[in-house]
């Protein structure tokens, strides 16, 4: 029991100037009538200098607002008012987040608590900052994972993939939609000519005319070696030849050596509802027929 005794004399005495946080009270008229330690050490005020004075001498604009509009009455109706986020002034003018935690007491005295939050905000902004660096590179890996390296059309999977999409909207809205399958001909002979890097730069200069040359709602692609693929959304049969007159107008502008670049196009047009396989199948009849006839050329998809 003796030591028991002792243990309890031996316990110290803690007192708010001991907490590193800052204790306010403020009467009913929101009269500053204490403070501890804590606004001297931290936030460099003097006792002084804030005992009988408004506590909005302390608070932002936008925080007196809120403070007034929001904190009061819940504090009148709720008695507590619980992880509030403010910013406040220390004697310098610095701006200062801080977490309020307050009460109302039975006589309208208010107490509060406030621990300061700038290292909270601060790992808020990194995190912010970590997650718009990664939605930058999911977004960039999602372009990669869609987009041809070389030409930087679309790919041969995520053209399968929209064209499948756009044929469904087709079918639904009951449109005509037209598929080109281009082959650049005698790229092989670029090759051996004037070697893979000038046939590269072709293939990059097609891209960037098909790019340019389509519209919004069409899908154009590089859908393997010197083939690319267009899908033309609401599109009739003599819009689609006069798009692909125009097209091998424009492709004769690319020069390889001293001549000009010549293709051929096969087009399949639907009215109907139609898989992506059975459209490109068709194109692909109908390109095979413009190389037999000679090439640089367009030929259509004609049904037995």
């Amino acid at each position: 029991m003796k030591n028991d005794k002792l243990k309890r004399n031996e316990l110290p005495t803690f007192a708010p100037d001991c907490f590193p946080s800052g204790a306010l009270v403020t009467d009913p008229s929101r009269i500053i009538t204490y403070v501890n330690a804590y606004f001297t050490t931290e936030l460099l005020w003097q006792s002084g200098e804030l005992i009988g004075k408004s506590a909005d001498i302390l608070f932002t604009q936008s925080s007196r607002i809120f403070f007034q509009s929001y904190l009061i009455p819940t504090l009148l109706h709720e008695k507590v008012c619980e992880e509030m986020q403010l910013i406040i002034f220390n004697a310098q003018g610095q701006r200062i987040p801080i977490t309020v935690n307050a009460s109302i007491s039975k006589d309208g005295c208010i107490y509060w608590s406030f621990f300061n939050a700038s290292k909270r905000d601060q790992l808020y902004e990194e995190l912010i900052k970590t997650r718009e660096e990664l939605e930058e590179q999911a977004e960039q890996l999602k372009s990669l994972a869609s987009t041809d390296e070389l030409t930087s059309l679309l790919n041969r999977r995520e053209m399968k993939y929209r064209s499948t999409l756009v044929l469904e909207q087709a079918a639904r809205s009951r449109q005509s939609i037209a598929l080109l399958i281009l082959d650049i001909d005698h790229f092989k002979k670029i090759n051996d000519t004037f070697g893979h890097l000038e046939g590269d730069n072709v293939l990059k200069q097609l891209g960037q005319l098909l790019k340019a040359f389509g519209r919004q709602t069409d899908l154009i692609s590089r859908f393997g070696g010197e083939e690319f693929l267009l899908m033309l959304p609401d599109t009739s049969k003599s819009d689609t030849l006069l798009f692909c007159q125009r097209l091998h107008k424009l492709i004769k502008q690319i020069k390889v050596g001293d001549s000009a670049l010549k293709a051929s196009i096969g087009v399949s047009i639907s009215t109907d509802k139609v898989s992506f396989t059975d459209l490109f199948s068709q194109a692909d009849n109908a390109l095979y027929k413009a190389k037999t006839l000679g090439r640089n050329r367009t030929e259509v998809y004609v049904k037995n």
